[in-house]
């Protein structure tokens, strides 16, 4: 008798457990894309989306300007960001950071010669506009840099000679192809340029953070990420015009 009360109470407890998931609406979470789909766009949805699987929560995409998520934050219509420099989350009274770290990372100097990447402090540097990193980057070490609002206008704008060099995650060998732009292009890991991506959550849902926490912290332990981004990073410089220097 004892023990047919026992099954009973795990199985009660079981059904809470999975009808209180049920309730939980999709985590609306916002990224300040342009839009396009993007190999990097689509490596973080990857992420995040295994991430909330296994916090057993469901998700649901959405893109606007930095200005208009400012404004969805403030009025609580958006439940969490993809990823941001800990110093500009942590500054936003709206979110919470999920710990630990989302990816930890590095990034690239891209550049139409092997000069430019040796040099690129006397050049004009280009970036994308969401990678509020490269930004801060370059106000910190004073760079002449200029920023882009999509992938294929920073691209041509390197291929006509407009900028020296990108600063960006990867190589995006379709873009290349699509301005018809076949010529050798040099790559440099840009060791000046590592950090940490936190994603963070809307304060209204600080009740979810340990839970999330805690399965970020299993995909770290897993090396899902680690090897998600390392693969990411590899095929995007393993192509025959990308010569990789030290």
């Amino acid at each position: 008798m004892q023990r047919v009360a026992i099954v009973l109470f795990a199985l009660i407890q079981f059904l809470v457990v999975d009808i209180n998931a049920a309730e939980i609406p999709p985590f609306k979470i916002n990224t300040t894309s342009s839009g396009e789909e993007t190999k990097s766009l689509i490596l973080m949805k990857d992420i995040i989306e295994k991430l909330y699987e296994r916090a057993n929560y469901k998700v649901k995409f959405s893109h606007t300007t930095r200005k208009r998520e400012s404004i969805l934050l403030q009025q609580g219509k958006i439940d969490a960001v993809f990823a941001r420099y800990r110093s500009i989350g942590d500054a936003d009274p709206n979110l919470i950071r999920l710990d630990p770290e989302l990816i930890k990372a590095y990034a690239l100097i891209i550049c139409n010669n092997s000069v430019s990447c040796q040099s690129y402090r006397h050049t004009t540097v280009g970036y994308l506009h969401q990678f509020q990193y490269a930004k801060t980057f370059c106000n910190e070490q004073k760079l002449n840099c200029r920023e882009f609002n999509t992938e294929i206008s920073l691209y041509r704008a390197m291929a006509e000679g407009y900028i020296d060099v990108m600063v960006s995650y990867d190589v995006n060998i379709k873009i290349l192809r699509k301005i018809s732009f076949d010529s050798q292009i040099y790559a440099k890991k840009l060791k000046e340029l590592s950090f940490n991506s936190y994603h963070y959550l809307h304060i209204k849902n600080k009740n979810h953070l340990k839970k999330l926490s805690h399965a970020l912290t299993k995909l770290h332990q897993e090396g899902f990420i680690e090897e998600i981004f390392s693969k990411f990073q590899y095929e995007s410089l393993s192509n025959t015009n990308i010569i990789v220097l030290p």
